[in-house]
């Protein structure tokens, strides 16, 4: 018997009725919905209404940056969680800064782009954070489940882009991605990770906890002026050799208005909107501009490119050179900049680039390559790869890994909970805590972003900001970082206090501060300010998973704090329907915590909160004495959809009906 769980992952807090006035919904995709449920409970055990909603990457972004819209409802977003793999070095020019936007952020980062002084970087996150308009998560380790003989894969590095070029033990891999296979293959279109960097390649390229040259050998220079010397001797995939032009041509075709590349706008904010490009033969291209450009990128002979900037940017390397990649000029100009996107070459049947691998063909949901025996640095040991994409549970692309289908599967599957299964077969990675996640709230929102609807706004518009701030500094005081860690990531993650990982923060000889403390009694404090009375303390539970099949279990994990004391010895009971008959109970441990398993048959289940004793010297307060929390549904298939196998047996009766009158009546005739 097939049973399907209504809301699951589920999520509630103690406060049974909102007391805060409004709703916060909380975005995430699905790589880190786990942590997504667990945050939205948490955060519900301040009494907010809290909405967790996964949806996919794409549309994520699409609600953030639909700008001016305030909140959910109008197709924006109230808040979303971010988590996304770092390079060593940091982008002071990154879009993500835009939704900040405030004085002492800009000010700061335009130092730093413009003096290469970490100290202007570290006031411009601190300013960030004190502020709270990112709340700063975790910084997770990446973990990677591989074939037992495959060697040479850097977990850390890898997390933002492998290197099937160093791997070796195996001729032939399957690498497995979280996600759909993207439409283009070209770094300029915003694909990154593979296969974009098996087939193209940077001047520049990160490595481990720094970077290391790529096709430019070395540069110089400092302030506006720079020079680039590229690598000898690098041949395309199609046989043409690497120049200077090529380099000039292709960035060019980011910067044209026609290819439409994501990456102009950060071209543009360093060498100008309007741009002079000269061809070692003389030859004069001038993009958005004319002789009054701003910037002007020159070949220099075969194997020298100069950079003349329209003002300072001190990360010249390593950031702009590890963003331009090389193509080739004869093809570019061929296909031109207008069917650029759209092209054979973008989309990968025909891509030609100077990497250790050339794309053979496109199928299905990914992508088959082989080694390059001309590559610059010698043949793969790696011969053929395949890049495959799926959106497939952990646990079933773990499976993948341990009958040899897939030889690596990536990070993003995100498989803490899975760690350590099949280690006669499965090869276990974990890097370093390079992973970035954060909760990133709407400015526009009248709540928490100009605080215009709050109560004490209502009293003293003036202030309406303030309160704003204090509404999200209590957001931020309300997730038990360190509990999450434990419980959702199995430690392989530790609390963050900046936007800066520690590698960031290593690479630029920068201390991280201590993260912000769980308190829910300044988080009360705060919005109290604000005009709300919240709760104090709370249950969290996540249930999973979204449907069962006939001997499945129901797994309930939770965790019961106040003021970031675990609070032990708790019964936390589920019940099915009214009068709440007990059908499974937990006691919660030392820490707080508490798991209960059941296979439930079809019914409406509840879980009940009550604590043996003197519920006082608990330090609980009078309305979490007891409650109870849910509901959550488990139906039976076949008693839900009824109706729908009835007319499914009507249908068929009367096509059984009709068939037979027609043949009587052939029979007839005949």
């Amino acid at each position: 018997m097939l049973l399907v769980v209504g809301i699951a992952p589920f999520y509630a807090s103690a406060a049974t009725t909102p007391t805060s006035g409004f709703s916060l919904t909380v975005a995430f995709p699905p790589g880190v919905s786990e942590a997504g449920y667990a945050l939205a409970a948490s955060l519900s055990t301040t009494g907010l209404e809290v909405i967790p909603v996964q949806l996919s990457w794409p549309e994520v972004y699409s609600r953030v940056f639909a700008l001016g819209s305030a909140n959910y409802s109008e197709g924006g977003f109230d808040s979303f969680l971010l988590y996304q793999p770092t390079p060593p070095a940091v982008d002071p020019l990154d879009p993500e800064y835009s939704l900040v936007n405030e004085t002492p952020v800009v000010s700061n980062l335009t130092q730093f782009s413009e003096t290469a002084n970490a100290s202007y970087l570290m006031a411009a996150e601190r300013a960030i954070v004190h502020d709270y308009y990112e709340i700063p998560l975790f910084y997770l380790q990446p973990i990677w489940a591989a074939n037992s003989s495959l060697k040479g894969v850097n977990p850390t590095a890898s997390s933002y882009f492998p290197k099937p070029w160093e791997w070796s033990g195996l001729t032939n891999v399957t690498f497995l991605s979280y996600g759909e296979r993207p439409s283009t293959v070209l770094p300029m279109f915003g694909s990154s990770g593979l296969p974009a960097y098996a087939v193209f390649q940077p001047l520049v390229i990160p490595s481990g906890d720094g970077y290391s040259p790529c096709l430019a050998v070395n540069w110089s220079g400092s302030g506006n002026t720079w020079y680039v010397y590229l690598r000898r001797g690098v041949i395309f995939q199609n046989g043409a050799p690497m120049t200077a032009d090529d380099v000039v041509w292709s960035i060019k075709a980011v910067l044209d208005p026609l290819t439409s590349s994501p990456l102009r706008a950060f071209y543009e904010s360093v060498l100008g909107e309007s741009v002079k490009l000269v061809l070692a033969n003389g030859t004069t291209y001038f993009v958005n501009g004319s002789s009054a450009a701003e910037g002007e990128v020159a070949a220099v002979g075969n194997y020298e490119v100069k950079f003349q900037l329209p003002r300072p940017f001190s990360l010249f390397y390593p950031l702009f050179l590890s963003q331009v990649f090389v193509y080739p000029m004869g093809q570019l100009a061929k296909i031109g900049d207008f069917g650029l996107a759209t092209s054979a070459f973008s989309r990968g049947s025909a891509a030609v680039g100077t990497g250790p691998y050339q794309l053979v063909s496109v199928s299905g949901n990914g992508f088959e390559l082989k080694a390059f025996n001309g590559y610059w640095n010698g043949t793969p040991t790696v011969k053929y790869l395949r890049v495959e994409f799926s959106e497939e549970s952990p646990a079933s692309a773990l499976q993948s890994v341990k009958a040899g289908v897939v030889q690596l599967m990536s990070y993003d599957f995100f498989p803490y909970s899975l760690y350590g299964k099949y280690n006669e077969s499965v090869k276990w990675l974990v890097g370093q805590p390079d992973i970035y996640v954060a909760l990133m709230l709407n400015l526009n929102s009248p709540f928490f972003g100009t605080g215009s609807y709050l109560p004490a706004s209502r009293l003293n518009p003036l202030n309406s900001g303030d309160y704003a701030r204090d509404v999200r500094e209590a957001i931020s005081y309300s997730i038990p970082r360190a509990y999450l860690c434990t419980s959702v990531f199995k430690d392989f993650a530790v609390p963050a206090s900046l936007p800066l990982t520690p590698i960031q923060a290593s690479y630029y000889g920068l201390a991280l501060p201590a993260p912000l403390a769980y308190n829910l009694s300044r988080s009360k404090e705060l919005t109290s300010e604000a005009g709300y009375n919240l709760t104090t303390g709370g249950i969290a539970f996540t249930a999973w998973p979204s449907s069962l099949n006939s001997g499945d279990r129901l797994s309930i994990f939770g965790y019961l704090l106040y003021n970031g004391t675990p609070v032990p010895g708790a019964v936390i009971s589920v019940t099915a329907g009214a009068p709440f008959k007990q059908v499974a109970k937990a006691v919660t441990s030392q820490n707080g915590t508490f798991q209960v398993s059941l296979v439930p048959p079809s019914g409406t289940y509840y879980l009940k909160l009550a604590y043996p004793g003197n519920e006082t010297s608990a330090g609980l307060i009078p309305p979490l004495s007891s409650a109870v929390q849910g509901p959550i549904k488990v139906t039976n298939f076949w008693e839900a959809n009824a109706i729908y196998f009835v007319a499914l047996a009507v249908v068929v009766l009367l096509a059984a009906v009709i068939s037979w009158h027609a043949v009587r009546r052939e029979k007839e005739v005949s």
